[in-house]
């Protein structure tokens, strides 16, 4: 099963506004894609799927092999994640950032407790940073996504290289949200069972957009 982002949606609209969202069968969608659809005041539709039945031959042993092909992709894609937080704090390290380098480093070590969580099956540690809860970052980030549109544009700029490498890591950690949904979502509760992954991985996102904005010229505010 697919789940559409929010960050999809984000992009699909950039690429020109729309009234009506089609979700496609055996696709569902993100509580965060969901309210992007409401703030814009979009329908969302679900299409109708096909009516023919299939065979219920191997039927159970053919949901367990997606189950565990779903397991299988998202600990490969945490396993990338978090070595791209560590290639990234090199990068800066090397290029004499080290106040932006210490702070990934920071953000590697709180991702790779959410991947210990997901593996021993227990909860994530509360995640602080720069003095802020969760709720004030959150709202912080929210105030700053519909600015940080990142393009060809910084190629010219002194740190668009540090800058384009951020929104890598930032865009790698959107794609772990719907690898989640995929794998525990409940279908008769409707909900995910490890939302708790879900929402420290959104929060280590926004702290990201916040380092964005910041590392390309924006005011700091009073901590």
């Amino acid at each position: 099963m697919k789940f559409i982002t929010e960050m999809e949606l984000r992009d699909l609209y950039k690429t020109g506004p729309f009234e009506t969202y089609v979700l496609e069968p055996d696709t569902k969608i993100t509580p965060g894609a969901r309210q992007f659809l409401v703030d814009r005041r979009v329908a969302l539709v679900q299409a109708q799927g096909s009516d023919s039945k299939t065979s219920k031959i191997d039927e159970t042993s053919q949901t367990q092999v997606r189950e565990n092909w779903c397991t299988l992709r998202l600990l490969g894609k945490m396993e990338c994640i978090e070595s791209l937080f560590i290639l990234t704090a090199t990068e800066f390290s090397h290029t004499g950032e080290a106040a932006l380098s210490e702070e990934v480093m920071t953000l590697g070590k709180y991702f790779r407790n959410v991947r210990n969580a997901e593996r021993k099956q227990i909860v994530p540690d509360n995640l602080q940073f720069w003095g802020l809860t969760a709720e004030e970052i959150k709202t912080r980030a929210e105030n700053l996504k519909q600015s940080i549109d990142i393009s060809e544009f910084y190629l010219g700029l002194e740190n668009g290289k540090e800058i384009a490498l951020l929104n890598h890591l930032r865009a790698s950690l959107g794609e772990v949200e719907p690898a989640l949904l995929e794998t525990y979502w409940d279908e008769e509760k409707q909900i995910c069972s490890r939302q708790d992954l879900i929402d420290r991985v959104n929060l280590i996102i926004n702290i990201l957009c916040i380092i964005m904005w910041k590392f390309s010229g924006g005011r700091k505010w009073k901590m």
